[in-house]
């Protein structure tokens, strides 16, 4: 819901706030649940919140409350915002679907849900076991243990693959009881590399829909180079993110790369936990002072430099 809310941020009639709470105007609640009963009976106290089940695929929608089902459309998303406020401007209707089929196109065609799945996942308090299905492909994603098993071979590419698919994409917690598969029977790979791969390589067409687009980002943290692989210029890249923040669009200025690189190594990190920002004004970019473009490596002027060399060579540090 957070992800939602800054996706559609600017195109309903009114800003909204995300809160852990009941003090709300809207509460989402799982049918059912501790939370739908404690809001159902604050909203025939007070007036308020409006209570809207989601409904997932394969349950009945309860009877005494709205329903929408998942997975969410951003345009419903709008409506049920908008909605809640009771009576809509007219003249805004024609413009808040536009932007919500443009929003929608971007959160579910251009690479997105593998994305929004694994961020749900790891970002649960209860780090259980979920398994994220599409076609013939099954992966158990295990954040307790930070590995994932895969019934095949999880190349870059197939990520790549998963992760720019517009739909067929299901993901289903199991139970704490559930049998789970033993790490023999599958291919097995680390947590932080579907991570990385879905970030690096499947979301290159724009941002994370929960990053801001007017920021300067910096690194908290180098990533793991010498499991995940890396090239030169994300090497580089890393060097200055990890002292200093910058924008989108001065990093592409210092590696000479095209956005879509940029977009995609800030993707991954952000997946993988490693991407801090500080939000611009809108006019805040055009501001910044320009960036000259990295230098290559020079010969080593002394000593120190030739040691340094040979253990970036050791590590395999600076290859394409």
């Amino acid at each position: 819901m957070k992800s939602m809310l800054q996706l559609v941020e600017g195109k309903t009639a009114a800003s909204w706030t995300y809160v852990d709470e009941a003090v709300a105007d809207l509460a989402i609640c799982e049918p059912d649940s501790v939370l739908a009963r404690a809001v159902i009976r604050q909203a025939t106290q007070r007036g308020r919140p409006r209570c809207v089940s989601l409904v997932r695929q394969g349950a009945t929608p309860p009877e005494d409350t709205e329903s929408v089902y998942a997975p969410l459309r951003v345009s419903d998303f709008i409506s049920m915002l908008d909605a809640t406020l009771g009576d809509v401007d007219p003249s805004l209707t024609t413009q808040q679907l536009v932007a919500a089929s443009h929003a929608e196109a971007v959160a579910q065609n251009e690479g997105f849900l593998l994305a929004h799945a694994l961020q749900d996942i790891v970002g649960k308090h209860e780090q259980r076991t979920h398994l994220v299905t599409h076609g013939p492909v099954f992966i158990y994603v295990q954040p307790a243990q930070a590995t994932v098993l895969a019934n095949m071979d999880l190349s870059p590419e197939l990520i790549a693959g998963l992760a720019q698919a517009s739909g067929g994409l299901e993901v289903r917690e199991l139970a704490a009881d559930e049998a789970q598969p033993a790490a023999g029977e599958l291919r097995q790979h680390s947590l932080q590399y579907l991570l990385w791969n879905c970030g690096l390589l499947g979301t290159t067409t724009d941002l994370l829909p929960w990053l801001p687009r007017m920021a300067r980002f910096r690194l908290q943290r180098w990533p793991d180079f010498g499991r995940l692989g890396h090239k030169t210029w994300q090497v580089r890249l890393t060097s200055i993110l990890v002292n200093n923040g910058y924008t989108l669009q001065q990093m592409t200025n210092i590696t000479a790369q095209p956005v879509a690189n940029i977009r995609g190594f800030l993707n991954a990190c952000a997946l993988c936990g490693l991407l801090s920002h500080e939000s611009l004004a809108a006019d805040a970019d055009a501001a910044v002072e320009p960036t000259h473009a990295l230098s290559p490596v020079g010969k080593p002027t002394s000593r120190w430099s030739g040691i340094l060399r040979s253990l970036r060579n050791a590590l395999h540090i600076g290859d394409q």
